[in-house]
């Protein structure tokens, strides 16, 4: 299975655009997958320039409902309409971020009756080599469960911490055996591994891609979980972007032999 980085903070070509935001194209003979979309500034055109036709896309999947990941689905539905969309029941919640004592929105604009959204709930099936799992809040470590005191949903007159119970990670089968791909790890990367491991049986994974949101994390939190990851877990290719943040990044570098950034133009085999 090919897969493509299509939007992401960075790019690996002058040709391409980066955001801040993260999309992934998925294809084989079976497959013509897309996950996530950017906030939508670079989608439609990186593709073009990839050669990549989003008219072709079967399935659609949204890891949880933040602007970053999910702005782009207006245009994607614009080239798309037919597409089956995948996501968490509740990616419509009131995703908010405290800026300057100032509640902003940054959640998901998504129409819930213009599309026929279906739901992952535990560990789903998707279709043949492609599974999204959710990761219940009982049963998240908090030790490695990255909260923001600056993201929060409404309750009641006043805020709380946002538990995202939207977030989804995504299995994917290939050559190479089973690979976890991330959204943002809302979750904690730890939890999701964790629960990936239980669900397959296995602590073996060919790559591990996507944002960690570990970008905040102190150095010795970050010393903590990479130690943790490279040894609970036998992944050949490490591929943290996004809100992972550099330092993360290089924490895993510093312990394991193959990790890089993979930036929007990206590609890779499965």
């Amino acid at each position: 299975m090919d897969l493509t980085v299509l939007v992401e903070n960075m790019a690996v070509s002058g040709d391409l655009l980066g955001e801040y935001g993260f999309s992934l194209h998925f294809t084989d003979d079976k497959h013509n997958t897309l996950m996530d979309t950017g906030q939508g500034k670079s989608l439609v055109y990186n593709a073009g320039i990839l050669g990549l036709d989003l008219a072709k896309v079967d399935t659609l999947l949204l890891s949880h409902g933040h602007f970053d990941h999910t702005g782009g689905l207006g245009e994607m539905l614009l080239q798309n309409s037919q597409v089956e969309v995948w996501g968490h029941d509740r990616i419509n919640d009131q995703h908010m971020s405290i800026r300057n004592n100032t509640p902003l929105f940054v959640g998901c604009h998504l129409n819930r009756d213009a599309i026929q959204l279906r739901t992952v709930e535990g560990l789903t099936k998707i279709t043949d080599g492609f599974w999204g799992v959710e990761i219940p809040l009982e049963t998240r470590d908090p030790e490695f469960w990255d909260r923001p005191e600056n993201l929060v949903v409404p309750s009641g007159d006043s805020w709380q911490l946002d538990p995202f119970h939207d977030d989804l990670s995504f299995v994917v089968e290939g050559k190479h055996g089973l690979s976890v791909i991330l959204g943002c790890a809302h979750a904690g990367v730890m939890n999701i591994l964790d629960t990936v491991s239980g669900h397959f049986n296995t602590n073996r994974f060919y790559c591990v891609m996507g944002g960690m949101h570990t970008r905040a994390f102190s150095s010795e939190k970050l010393d903590r979980l990479t130690r943790e990851l490279t040894t609970r877990f036998q992944v050949s290719k490490w591929r943290p972007c996004h809100c992972s943040g550099f330092r993360a990044a290089a924490a895993l570098a510093s312990i394991h032999v193959d990790v890089d950034w993979p930036g929007a133009g990206y590609k890779m085999e499965l």
